[in-house]
């Protein structure tokens, strides 16, 4: 029983080391972004209070949910629209569509939303806690 505990806590521990280099390793080349929701402009799909993760990429296609810089901070839109480096987004709860935008401003597309990514964000201490006692848990066995 300790042996199999000892590794499961081994593969617990290495899979979040695995994780987190990947995340850093994204976030130091600003591939990745973790952005808040402050709108219901997406609801049904994304919430007000959610975190998104967003992923740069170089071409984005019509029914993509991307995020885009504004004049009022940024928006989280789904494209609906797609002319060369033109285009249209709309938000899934609005009843008009946004302004023609620029791909170049677009800062990445959603990959991630709401669920496991707003658990992990708001309990990280708690679950780098958890993690770290059952590593040092089984080390002492």
């Amino acid at each position: 029983m300790t042996k199999i505990f000892k590794f499961v806590a081994n593969l617990l521990l290495i899979a979040v080391i695995v994780v987190l280099s990947a995340y850093f390793l994204l976030r130091v080349t600003n591939k990745i972004e973790i952005y808040n929701v402050k709108t219901g402009s997406m609801e049904a799909k994304i919430h007000i209070g959610d975190y998104i993760l967003i992923y740069k990429k170089n071409n984005y296609n019509v029914g993509d949910v991307v995020t885009y810089t504004s004049n009022n901070g940024f928006i989280t839109h789904r494209i609906i629209k797609k002319d060369g480096d033109k285009v249209v987004t709309k938000g899934d709860a609005n009843n008009t569509e946004d302004e023609t935008i620029n791909v170049k401003i677009i800062v990445g597309k959603v990959i991630i939303s709401g669920g496991i990514l707003n658990v992990v964000i708001k309990y990280k201490y708690v679950l780098s806690g958890i993690v770290l006692s059952l590593y040092l848990f089984s080390c002492y066995f």
